[in-house]
């Protein structure tokens, strides 16, 4: 449900883009660069043993702790309406989701590692002591966003933008930090038990920021975004995304001037 609702704000921009960029309206194209820190809950995974926390960021030291962010560049160009109060874009984005999962070490005195179950035969069952599983999943991600300027063209406009980006997977990648290095040669091994992240990734997030530059020069935006909203939980094969916050700057150059 959530998916189609995301494809129709899509569907809805990417039309709005179309028939704006037929006109002779103000154009820009431009880099763009960000940063999205995100609050998650680390899945359930029983081969893992240790205090798992019922709500994310639990502060106990015997918990195990989550971690998750997503980094991104791109490229994207925007369309203004008439009256230059909407603007529309879209482009080309390159993602990497970042997560992590490992024993919380704030108090001195304990352990820093937890023990995952290598194998089971019979009665017999195998541990091992790891530190750290840490995820890294790069995304081909394609974003359309709608931007509106609530005053009048100036040095500083202040808009609010509405955002969604959906990212086709490329390569992921999990690293095994294992308590004693002797163990490196089953990282691959281990990597297969914990599992993959999915091949598609989706998010909305609302933002708001500050335009620099004069109309039809070039121009640098500052945004901060909060929330991000996940549409689809599998991100990550350590960590779900629920929601998350962060900064964006791009810089923009105008591509044709805006017939009076």
């Amino acid at each position: 449900m959530k998916i189609r609702y995301l494809f129709i704000f899509l569907s809805t921009i990417v039309l709005s883009i179309h028939s704006m960029a037929q006109a002779s309206l103000q154009k820009y194209v431009g880099a763009e660069a960000g940063i999205c820190f995100i609050s998650g809950k680390m899945l359930e995974m029983e081969f893992i043993r240790g205090d798992i926390p019922a709500y994310p960021g639990g502060y106990s030291s015997t918990y195990l702790k989550s971690y998750m962010n997503k980094g991104y560049t791109g490229i994207k160009a925007e369309v203004l309406s008439r009256n230059n109060k909407f603007g529309f874009s879209a482009g080309l984005r390159y993602i990497q989701m970042n997560s992590s999962v490992g024993r919380n070490t704030y108090w001195t005195g304990n352990t820093n590692y937890f023990y995952l179950m290598y194998r089971q035969d019979g009665v017999n069952t195998e541990y091992l002591k790891v530190k750290e599983l840490d995820q890294r999943t790069s995304y081909l991600g394609i974003p359309l966003e709608a931007r509106f300027f609530p005053y009048n063209a100036r040095l500083f406009r202040v808009y609010f933008k509405l955002g969604a980006d959906v990212g086709f997977k490329l390569h992921s990648k999990t690293d095994v930090i294992f308590y004693n290095q002797s163990m490196d040669y089953l990282e691959d091994e281990v990597a297969d038990l914990i599992g993959d992240s999915e091949p598609v990734s989706a998010s909305v997030t609302v933002s708001a920021g500050v335009r620099v530059g004069r109309e039809s020069k070039p121009s640098i935006n500052l945004e901060a975004g909060l929330p991000t909203v996940f549409m689809t939980s599998g991100s990550s094969g350590l960590v779900n995304p629920v929601f998350g916050g962060g900064f964006q700057i791009s810089f923009q150059i105008p591509i044709k001037s805006k017939v009076q």
